[in-house]
């Protein structure tokens, strides 16, 4: 109320981009910050974390000074947290005296030279006579000369051969023989010191933060500077992730230019709103779109109002119904009153198909049944118990357009026997092979079962034990879905109750995989997680651990810590005799 700037989350602040009161800069968390990107109250600097800070960077109060920690400091740089231990290991020397033997023994002779013939090319020499009388020009070439051995009918190519005659053996030797001429090496190395830092931290303000500007506050990280706790970049608040230069203030926000609290986006104030443009210019509620103020709205036409948790559409009363305008829980579809339908317009639980009265009913082969009134219908317009067929009016009817009771055919009216089915064993069963009253199906053991093999009440689907079972191998009541263990599970694999998703553990789940209640989202553990992947409740973004996460891998546990090791100087000298 009465924010006289922009994208304002509170009341009555001047400036723009502020989570709480009274603030005339930007980017605030607080009360009062005439400052930027301060977590706190009172503080006329910026990047604080604190209250009445002066100063930039500080954390703590009343601090005139920049990049403090503390009280009262009126310097720059005062109170910060430095340590270090660094290991020295000192400089090893080594040292080398090497001495080689020299004895090297050289032998040679001299053999005769052969030359291959040398052949000049031919040379054109030609000039220009002018006498008067007679002129002209003189040709004189000369060549090719070919030099060569032998006598002159020796072939061209013979090649010029030099004889030395006889001559002695060259013997030479390097050193003496007996070993005793050496050379002698003598060197030294060594490396280092060699320092090793085992805790190197360094005078900043705030603590332990790791942005790569200054901040004040704790543990915040990511480029830029910020004020408050576990920030990623340039914000002020808590939890906060900056997607830009341009950050958020407020808390566990996801995006740039937000305050409030766990919105997704660009240009947010408020609570948890998502928006979908780049401005998206939302404030308010749980809003969904762009240009939107108020609550609970998915774009300018429609809406996100359910009563309950984890519903996937709109104006819905209970829980984990996948569609719109559902009274009840575990729904898919729309217009359903009752629990555990899949499909439309149906009264009652457990419903496979539309405009159902009842519990349990289902069409032939788990298909959708239509205009059933009753319970354990297997077909579509039944009205009664445990009929199997179309149009019939009774219970225990097989068949079509029956009336009455335990009927086996079609268009009959009357009473069927005590049993007109085979094999059956009890009252008013038309099946094959049950035991019990009223059942139309084979192989049954209960009241009113319409499927195959059931143990129980007013199951039409196969292998059930329990109540009103539409789909197969359920134990429980009003499963819609298959191979569920509890109560009004529309989806499959369920351990639990209400769930119109898979393989969940817990309750109203309408997504996979999950353990938890109300989780639209997949694979998660907790509450109410839309997202993916989530250890904790109502995150909306994927694997996160916590509460209210709208990013992605938030709040996971983690430390690292570097240091550096400094060059090692090294050196070596060598000298020789």
């Amino acid at each position: 109320m009465l924010n006289a700037g922009l994208v304002n989350t509170g009341i009555a602040n001047p400036g723009n981009h502020n989570t709480g009161l009274f603030n005339i800069g930007t980017f605030n968390t607080g009360i009062a910050n005439p400052g930027h990107y301060n977590t706190g109250s009172y503080n006329t600097g910026s990047y604080n974390t604190g209250m009445a800070n002066a100063g930039d960077y500080g954390t703590g109060a009343f601090i005139t000074g920049s990049m403090n920690n503390g009280l009262l400091w009126r310097a720059d740089r005062q109170g910060l947290l430095a340590a270090n231990y660094t290991i020295t290991i000192e400089r090893p020397a080594a040292f080398l005296n090497v001495d080689i033997p020299v004895n090297i023994p050289i032998t040679g002779d001299i053999t005769n030279v052969s030359i291959p013939a040398i052949t000049f090319p031919r040379i054109d020499a030609s000039g220009s006579v002018d006498i008067g009388i007679l002129s002209g020009t003189v040709l004189a070439p000369v060549g090719p000369i070919t030099l060569h051995g032998g006598d002159a009918s020796a072939p061209l190519d013979t090649p010029i051969e030099i004889d030395f005659g006889p001559s002695p053996a060259i013997n030479l030797n390097i050193g003496k023989p007996d070993g005793s001429t050496v050379i002698n090496i003598v060197g030294g190395a060594g490396a280092g010191p060699i320092s090793i830092p085992i805790i190197d931290l360094r005078p900043a303000p705030g603590f332990f933060n790791a942005t790569t500007g200054p901040s004040s506050g704790f543990l915040n990280w990511g480029a830029g500077s910020a004020s408050g706790l576990l920030n990623f970049g340039n914000n002020s608040g808590l939890y906060n992730f900056a997607t830009s230069s341009m950050g958020n203030s407020g808390f566990q926000n996801y995006g740039s230019l937000q305050s409030g609290w766990a919105n997704l986006g660009n240009s947010i104030s408020g609570i948890y709103n998502t928006g979908l443009g780049a401005p998206a210019n939302v404030s308010g509620l749980l809003n969904i779109g762009t240009n939107l103020a108020g609550w609970l709205q998915n774009g300018p036409t429609e809406t996100t109002f359910s009563v309950g948790l984890a519903n996937l559409g709109f104006w819905n009363l209970g829980s984990a119904n996948i569609g719109n305008y559902n009274l009840g829980s575990a729904n898919i579809g729309v217009y359903n009153l009752g629990s555990a339908n899949i499909g439309d317009f149906n009264l009652g639980s457990a419903n496979i198909g539309s405009s159902n009265i009842g519990f349990g009913n289902v069409g032939p082969g788990l298909t959708a049944a239509i205009g059933n009134i009753g319970f354990g219908n297997t077909g579509n317009g039944n009205i009664g118990i445990g009929n199997t067929g179309t149009g019939n009016i009774g219970f225990g009817n097989t068949g079509n357009g029956n009336i009455g009771i335990g009927l086996t055919g079609d268009t009959m009216t009357g009473f069927g026997g005590w049993n007109s089915g085979t094999g059956n064993i009890g009252l008013f069963n038309s099946g094959t092979g049950n035991i019990g009253f009223g059942n139309s199906g084979t192989g049954n053991w209960g009241i009113g079962n319409s499927g195959d093999y059931n143990t129980g009440i007013g199951n039409t689907g196969s292998t059930n034990s329990g109540f009103f079972n539409t789909g197969l191998v359920n134990t429980g009541i009003g499963n819609s879905g298959d191979y569920n263990t509890g109560l009004f599970n529309a989806g499959n694999t369920n351990t639990g109750s209400f769930n119109p998703g898979d393989y969940n553990t817990g309750g109203f789940n309408p997504g996979n995989y999950n353990t938890g209640y109300f989780n639209p989202g997949n694979s998660n553990t907790g509450i109410a997680n839309s997202g993916d992947v989530n250890t904790g409740a109502f995150n909306s973004g994927n694997y996160s651990n916590g509460f209210f996460w709208r990013g992605d891998y938030q709040g996971l546990g983690g430390f690292a810590y570097q240091s550096a090791v400094s060059e090692i100087p090294w050196s070596y000298d060598r000298f020789q005799h």
